[in-house]
């Protein structure tokens, strides 16, 4: 699945959701506005089929700090309007919000895990999520690492190398990520390529 992602900065952003309709689904990136949390729930749920709503924090590779009892709250509503995010495992672990046909995610921005680490982590999640997405920076051995994770049973697993050479996103999905995202505008994740560039080339391998 090609996804576009797009930083929110005001809810007349969402608009531009619509400019994207050759993706699989549009990733609104709402950690992009100065309150994240300030795009009313309904706004949001009149794109429900088209986006992934994602509030990433600094830890995560965001923009900025958010208040995580109001975000479990927030994301709670979304889960009750039917819309599909993204959130981090230790988030769901620490605040038991709804996670069954979400995507769940894992950074690894300063230190390399190994396999047997990574799949500890997402074997309670796997069988319920929509996907599992799996993103490490490029340090040596990631390479091995996430090829090796697309070959441990899970038809949702979606692994991401950050930092690194674009089309090696292009190689992991060849070999089997579920996901991978590009840009709309802007990238909103070192190592993204526009979105189009991604369809075209997979075009090239798949056909139209």
């Amino acid at each position: 699945m090609v996804i576009a992602s797009l930083p929110i900065r005001s809810p007349q952003d969402l608009l531009k959701i619509g400019t994207a309709d050759d993706a699989d689904l549009v990733e609104a990136r709402l950690d992009y506005m100065d309150n994240p949390l300030s795009i009313e729930p309904d706004l949001l749920a009149r794109f429900r089929d088209r986006i992934i709503v994602t509030i990433r924090d600094r830890s995560e590779g965001g923009l900025r700090e958010v208040n995580e009892r109001l975000k479990a709250e927030y994301l709670s509503r979304l889960d009750k309007l039917g819309l599909l995010y993204d959130v981090e495992i230790s988030f769901v672990e620490k605040h038991g919000i709804p996670y069954s046909g979400k995507i769940l995610s894992i950074h690894y921005i300063s230190r390399l895990p190994t396999k047997e680490e990574v799949i500890s982590r997402i074997n309670a999640y796997a069988e319920k999520a929509f996907a599992i997405k799996i993103a490490v920076n490029n340090m040596k051995g990631y390479k091995e690492l996430l090829a090796s994770l697309l070959e441990v049973g899970y038809d949702n697993i979606a692994v991401m190398p950050m930092g690194s050479d674009p089309l090696e996103r292009i190689a992991l999905t060849l070999m089997g990520s579920k996901l991978i995202y590009g840009y709309i505008e802007t990238p909103t994740a070192s190592g993204q390529m526009h979105y189009k560039e991604i369809i075209r080339m997979l075009k090239c391998v798949y056909g139209s």
